[in-house]
């Protein structure tokens, strides 16, 4: 039963806050029992894909599938298998720059106003470290969006929420510098993705992917450096 409602709820036909029927009802429509009926709610729950409220006026709510399941079972995972900041960082940047070659060679018209509009936030919010820090962390989610791969996006995601805590983590936690200085090593990877949405522009799929993995391996070593490559994984609490 549970494998039925699933499948109801991933087509579609039972939508995000829609109440499941009654019980008396499920147990006619399925011609089970009322056991079976709580174990099927009981496992849905556990997957996240319903919310039940308790009590006299409670009852069984559909919660659809959504990025937060992922990135909650990502954080688990990683955190139980002790996984380095270094690890998660090394995956993303095995996959960003393929990523924005897709980008480039089937996007490229849709992406580049989308890209560019989000660098001018950036430069806007320059000189707010937490603020521009989120947004060069939307800019990387876009890229992996754009790439039109399903499937790159959902691993993206789940990280997404991992990765923002760090990054936000290792800006808090660094040492202030002189704005000068500060405000040249900003402009600097802010003209890098500049540079990304020209190449994605000219369609250079070659020279995009070459860009970005220069990019995130430069980019990796400053962010490492301020959080400790061996720094585990923690959960998002």
């Amino acid at each position: 039963m549970a494998k039925q409602i699933r499948n109801a709820i991933i087509r579609g036909e039972l939508r995000d806050g829609d109440t499941l029927p009654a019980e008396a009802h499920l147990i006619a429509e399925f011609s089970v029992s009322r056991p079976t009926i709580r174990e099927a709610v009981r496992i849905l729950e556990s997957e996240g894909l319903v919310e039940v409220a308790r009590g006299a006026r409670g009852g069984a709510r559909i919660s659809s599938p959504n990025y937060e399941m992922i990135q909650r079972a990502a954080g688990i995972t990683l955190q139980a298998q002790q996984v380095t900041i270094g690890d998660l960082y090394e995956m993303r940047t095995l996959i960003e720059p393929p990523a924005a070659r897709l980008v480039a060679e089937r996007n490229s018209e849709a992406a580049v106003p989308i890209l560019r509009k989000l660098i001018d936030e950036e430069m806007r919010h320059m000189r707010d470290q937490i603020a521009v820090t989120m947004l060069i962390s939307e800019f990387h989610r876009l890229l992996m969006e754009l790439s039109g791969n399903k499937t790159l996006n959902v691993f993206s995601q789940a990280l997404r929420a991992l990765v923002d805590a760090h990054l936000e983590l290792s800006v808090r936690g660094r040492p202030a510098l002189d704005p000068e200085l500060s405000d040249r090593e900003m402009r600097y990877g802010l003209k890098s993705h500049s540079r990304l949405v020209d190449l994605i522009e000219a369609r250079d799929g070659d020279g995009a992917e070459a860009h970005w993995k220069n990019h995130m391996i430069v980019a990796g070593k400053a962010w490492l450096a301020r959080i400790g490559q061996e720094s585990l994984v923690d959960l998002l609490d």
